[in-house]
């Protein structure tokens, strides 16, 4: 059997992944694939799907679209008191009843493929290292791979930025603090983020990619299905963009926002920003800058072990082939796009 993880990083299209694969959940494992369920909505749910001989677009569900994000929080949580559950996540057994769970349906299902998918996974390095043991320990016998992609530092950390204002978090500017708040941790050091499961991961097959690539070949789910050895069946529900952005250039209005207004003004504020048409968004993102350039020389100077790390992980002389870009400033100041 064999046992692929994808785990991560944030923002480069997991959400649409897991959507994708629990919407198929019917129609993948009867190829002999396994996006396991982790609690009892999920068992409804997959039970729901074999009696109907039929898969549905679309899951709300947070805890049956994304089961391995609320095992990999759970399982973050019982071994640190500065790791919470979200709250999307909730009444969730303990992480042991979790596993036991996904070894069950393996009983039982038997798959020639399991795939485990969440950007979650992508804190065990940082978090705790052991938990990757706890994970594959579940898997005695299995051949495993690992997927993981990484988008350009500068690219990742305004997108990241962008993520937690939309959830409402109060947060400094990346030019004034934000971004090297993050020297430290695997939002930066993506180094914290693979180490650890090329090194733990028995025999493991590292898939190692760029945003852009995943990008030219159709997108988080497509380069997927290309990379990973699994044999994707035919006639699968497609999975839509999952997680809107924000504009870089409105940015700034949220944050402000954030601080100073009363959190239901503030939430109305942020999703009339998700919603301008692009006509309406006076400066495309392209040409936004949210560091310095300054900043930026910083980055691009803290960042050069790292991708020369990822670089002799994947064979090649650059692993950011656009990486000159970290440290060329945008036209357009942040202040000056809203």
């Amino acid at each position: 059997m064999k046992v692929i993880l994808y785990i991560g990083h944030h923002k480069v299209g997991s959400t649409a992944l897991q959507t994708f694969l629990a919407q198929n959940w019917h129609r993948l494992i009867q190829a002999g694939i396994l996006y396991p369920a982790v609690e009892s909505r999920g068992f409804a749910s997959t039970l729901a799907r074999a009696l109907s001989g039929k898969d549905r677009a679309g899951e709300a569900d947070v805890n049956i679209r994304e089961p391995h994000s609320a095992l990999a929080y759970k399982m973050m949580a019982e071994v640190s008191e500065h790791r919470k559950v979200p709250g999307q996540f909730r009444r969730l057994p303990a992480s042991p009843q979790m596993l036991l769970a996904i070894q069950n349906q393996i009983r039982f299902l038997k798959p020639q493929t399991v795939i485990l998918c969440s950007e979650a996974f992508a804190n065990f390095g940082q978090v705790r290292p052991a938990l990757i043991e706890t994970l594959t320990g579940i898997f005695p016998d299995a051949e495993f791979e690992v997927y993981c992609a990484l988008r350009r530092p500068d690219d990742y950390l305004i997108s990241w930025h962008g993520q937690r204002l939309k959830v409402g978090e109060k947060l400094p500017s990346l030019r004034d603090g934000g971004a090297v708040s993050y020297y430290d941790n695997i939002h930066f050091n993506f180094r914290t983020v693979v180490e650890s499961w090329a090194d733990l991961v028995p025999g493991v097959r590292l898939m190692l990619r760029p945003y852009d690539a995943i990008l030219a070949a159709g997108g988080s789910t497509q380069d997927f299905m290309i990379q990973a050895g699994a044999d994707f069946p035919d006639g699968l529900i497609p999975a839509g963009r999952a997680n809107p952005s924000l504009p870089r250039a409105a940015m700034e209005i949220a944050r402000r926002g954030n601080h100073e207004l009363p959190p239901e003004p503030a939430q109305a504020l942020r999703q009339h920003l998700l919603e301008l048409p692009a006509e309406q968004v006076p400066v495309p993102n392209r040409d936004v800058e949210m560091f310095g350039a300054a900043l930026r020389g910083e980055l691009a100077e803290r960042f050069a072990p790292i991708h020369t790390y990822l670089s002799e992980r994947i064979g090649q002389p650059a692993f950011f082939r656009d990486l000159a870009e970290l440290s060329r400033p945008r036209p357009v100041p942040e202040a000056e796009a809203v």
